[in-house]
């Protein structure tokens, strides 16, 4: 037999063991890495991403840095203005400014208009550190109270009688409706049309008795303030200020009372540096501002203080 036909008669042998032995290869291969990836774990085939972008939130702020709300106030154009004025600065920095920044009878005060001009009357500032007139605040004060139960007390009477009242013509309908049960409905009508009218006509009456009733309160309540400041009548500073609308607006103003009757505010007001602050159109302007109020009501007048400094 030729080498030709020996080729040919084996050729279709070779072939076939040449596809076993790559299928066994392959097999083999495949199972390798299979076994590498159960070895290796869930963990150790992770996919890692990581995000370029940073979250603000998640750093930490520069020290020394204002927040928001502070920074705005220290870039405002009155906050700015007065950077350099040593009567602010001053008041800022004092620790009793800063204590009585919380308390918002004293921020009420700083803003209210008649407490703006009084302020700048050098006899309200004398005044205001005489005794007997905190004293004759303190009285009124008590007189507004006493008076407010009074009030409430003549009230309450008031529909305690009412209620009474509606009682007793409800309970005597009643009666002349159960006589007039038969017949005599119509007549029964025109009861409580009278009943109606006359339940009118009392709420009236009763609206007109708390109308006299704060009138006559009102007058009591001059009279006691005149009394309480009896004793101030030949007080020079007094006698002054007795005309003046605005003092007189502040001796009915709740907030002052109890200011005045606040040592370290009365030493604040009749200092020279408050007085020419309070004249001061910059800082009335920033007085009035409710960003500053919050401010100063959080506690942050010491805050406000140290930006002085880095200016």
């Amino acid at each position: 037999m030729s080498q030709t036909s020996m080729i040919r008669r084996w050729r279709f042998s070779i072939l076939i063991g040449s596809g076993v032995l790559a299928a066994a290869a392959l097999i083999y291969f495949s199972n390798a890495r299979v076994n590498s990836q159960k070895t290796q774990g869930a963990i150790g085939n992770r996919d890692v991403y990581r995000d370029g972008k940073v979250d603000p939130a998640s750093v930490a702020a520069t020290p020394g840095t204002a927040p928001v709300a502070m920074q705005a106030i220290l870039d405002s154009k009155e906050f700015k203005t007065l950077a350099k004025n040593e009567a602010f600065q001053s008041l800022l920095s004092s620790q009793g400014f800063q204590q009585l920044a919380k308390d918002s009878a004293f921020v009420q005060m700083l803003s209210d208009a008649s407490f703006v001009q009084m302020a700048q009357n050098q006899a309200f500032s004398q005044l205001i550190s005489n005794n007997l007139f905190r004293q004759a605040l303190g009285k009124q004060e008590l007189g507004k109270q006493e008076l407010g139960k009074q009030e409430l007390g003549k009230q309450e009477l008031g529909k305690q009688e009412l209620g009474k009242h509606d009682l007793g013509k409800q309970e005597l309908g009643k009666q002349e409706l159960g006589k007039q049960e038969l017949g005599k409905q119509e007549l029964g009508k025109q009861e409580l049309g009278k009943q109606e009218l006359g339940k009118q006509e009392l709420g009236k009456q009763e609206l007109g008795r708390q109308e006299l009733g704060k009138q006559e309160l009102g007058k009591q309540e001059l009279g006691k303030m005149d009394s309480n400041f009896a004793s101030l009548q030949q007080n020079s500073q007094f006698q002054q200020l007795a005309n003046n609308a605005a003092f007189n607006s502040l001796l009915r103003n709740r907030a002052f009372h109890q200011m005045a009757r606040n040592d370290a505010f009365v030493s604040l007001v009749s200092t020279g540096s408050f007085q020419s602050l309070i004249r001061n159109q910059a800082f009335q302007s920033l007085i009035s501002q409710s960003s500053f109020q919050n401010a100063l009501l959080s506690g942050s007048a010491a805050n406000l203080s140290s930006g002085l400094t880095h200016r």
